[in-house]
């Protein structure tokens, strides 16, 4: 049976209840909305074609071709949830702010942020201990991320929810903050389990980030949009504080120099193909899932390199997720563990594994896709398929999802196995046995071929047939310039670049491993705030939280 669903006003996805913004067509963490623009297709085309010398930098821009000078305490690089965060927190402090934004307007994807104890957590009794979740996304992330940054987050998070909260929360659009909080979730295996952190606003990131950009402006700041930040410069030579900040206006240049702080938060760097073939390389021939490709190009990173700042070593982190999907239809439902066949009609892996690293097996294959497939008892079947994101997850219902695809042909049908091949374009003989083979499996109740869990095994059996195309992509990469705990830029001897931070996707060393660990749902986005305000904090000489209160 479902679980009850426990609902209020301020709403928590917990234990694994990422699926919510599944069903708002985003994931709860960084997802991007499908792209299907031919500069997406163009720029992933030459994802792998690096030409050797990107990071070297560019020749500085003189005073003669800067058609504009702004003095401000604070810049902020970047327009989306870190910086409009960051912005947002400095105007509070006083401070006269300038933020350079590359977009047209705010640009943040996804709807859920991670957290720890948030009042909005506390309201409904989604406690755990931050340390026993962080220990289980260190080991998922090969024990490579710097603890101090988790410890960081573990005790500024709650805090910065509580902040963005009660400043959005009556705001039409934006609030309330989404909770669906199961006290009861079950976790029958410890790779799906995944702890309550994720925090939703109803207008998801973009209507966030917008209305903190509007906030600050509205309390002084300058926001400069559709103008990209090119170059940073340091006082006195190499070795000088980082306090000027250049920007391509419409007619030149624009000199920014900042009394206290420059912020890097110009977001990932998934559409730079030099970048991708050095720091992504177990993600060569996916798309980036970006909906502006021109914008996520690694600014920032690129930027920070050219001052000092020091790159987290590859290999690097990604969301690399089926949802939002690229190139194959919207169905819910891509991580439970049915039956999965690759495009020659055969069985490759077990099904059963954590939602954030079902994309590895897909590399070894055709396209690097995989179909689900499975009988007319799916409406029972899923039920009892997992815990874990993306298989039983309310609010979506999988079966309506199906349901509407077969309805409006994007979920294939057949009445006979070799029928459903055929819309599938698999070959029939091939699908045949290995339906045949994978029943006498689940009769048998034990995996012989590749170790699934008795409990997931569910025969192919009952007309009709269906399957679903499945093409992971990626969403975001996780990783940038090295910081300290307090976000400060480091250079390759790990001293403080003074003047510099980088928050959000622009900054290292918070995600390890090569996939975002689903144990802590939401944790892109989570971290992206969270740092946004520690750096603007500590920018303004205010002091984040260090510890438990």
């Amino acid at each position: 049976m479902r679980k009850k669903q426990t609902y209020t006003r301020r709403t928590f996805v917990g234990l694994g209840g990422v699926a919510a913004a599944v069903a708002a067509g985003s994931l709860a963490g960084c997802a991007a909305s499908p792209n299907t623009s031919s500069s997406t297709d163009e720029a992933n085309a030459s994802a792998q074609s690096g030409n050797g010398d990107y990071k070297a930098a560019p020749a500085p821009i003189s005073d003669d071709e800067v058609v504009e000078t702004l003095e401000a305490d604070i810049v902020v690089i970047g327009g989306g949830i870190s910086g409009a965060v960051a912005a947002a927190t400095a105007v509070e402090a006083g401070k006269n702010v300038v933020v350079f934004q590359k977009a047209a307007t705010a640009l943040s994807h996804g709807s859920g942020a991670a957290a720890w104890n948030s009042k909005a957590q506390q309201e409904v009794g989604a406690d755990f201990d931050p340390w026993e979740a962080v220990t289980e996304w260190t080991r998922q992330g090969e024990n490579r991320a710097d603890l101090n940054l988790i410890k960081a987050w573990i005790y500024n998070s709650g805090p910065t929810m509580d902040w963005a909260t009660a400043l959005t929360n009556d705001v039409e659009g934006v609030g309330p903050v989404n909770m669906i909080y199961l006290a009861d979730m079950e976790y029958p295996d410890q790779h799906n389990r995944c702890y309550p952190t994720v925090h939703m606003w109803t207008g998801e990131m973009q209507a966030l980030a917008q209305w903190l950009l509007d906030y600050a402006e509205q309390n002084g700041a300058d926001i400069r949009y559709l103008t990209p930040a090119v170059q940073l410069a340091r006082d006195e030579g190499s070795d000088g504080r980082v306090s000027t900040v250049f920007a391509q206006g419409e007619e030149g240049y624009l000199k920014a120099i900042a009394a206290d702080g420059i912020i890097l938060a110009a977001g990932d760097y998934g559409n730079n193909p030099d970048m991708r073939a050095e720091y992504l390389p177990h993600a060569e021939g996916l798309k980036s899932a970006y909906t502006q490709p021109d914008i996520n190009t690694g600014d920032g990173q690129l930027m920070g390199i050219w001052v000092g700042g020091a790159m987290q070593p590859s290999p690097h982190c990604s969301n690399i997720h089926y949802d939002p999907p690229i190139d194959v239809p919207d169905i819910g439902g891509s991580g439970i563990p049915w039956l999965f066949v690759n495009k020659n009609g055969k069985r490759f892996c077990n099904e059963d594994m954590q939602y954030g690293q079902l994309y590895a097996q897909d590399m070894n294959q055709p396209d690097h896709l995989h179909f689900q497939v499975f009988d007319d008892n799916f409406r029972t079947d899923w039920e009892d398929m997992g815990s874990g994101m993306m298989k039983k997850e309310p609010p979506v219902d999988i079966v309506a999802s199906i349901e509407a695809g077969v309805e409006n042909g994007d979920v294939y049908v057949g009445d006979t196995i070799e029928e459903l091949a055929q819309t599938m374009g698999v070959p029939s003989d091939a699908l045949a046995e290995t339906v045949e083979r994978y029943n006498q499996l689940c009769d048998a109740g034990y995996d012989d071929d590749y170790g699934k869990q008795a409990g997931r095994l569910k025969a192919v059996r009952k007309a009709p047939f269906y399957a679903v195309a499945r093409k992971p992509g990626v969403l975001c990469t996780l990783n940038g310039i090295v910081t300290d705990a307090e976000c400060r830029a480091l250079d390759a001897e790990r001293n403080v670049i003074d003047g510099l931070f980088a928050v959000g996707n622009c900054q290292g060393n918070f995600f390890g491993g090569l996939e975002h660990q689903m144990v802590i749902p939401g944790m892109s986005l989570g971290r992206a705030m969270t740092t946004g305000r520690i750096a603007a904090l500590v920018a303004t000489g205010q002091h984040p939280a260090s510890g438990r209160l």
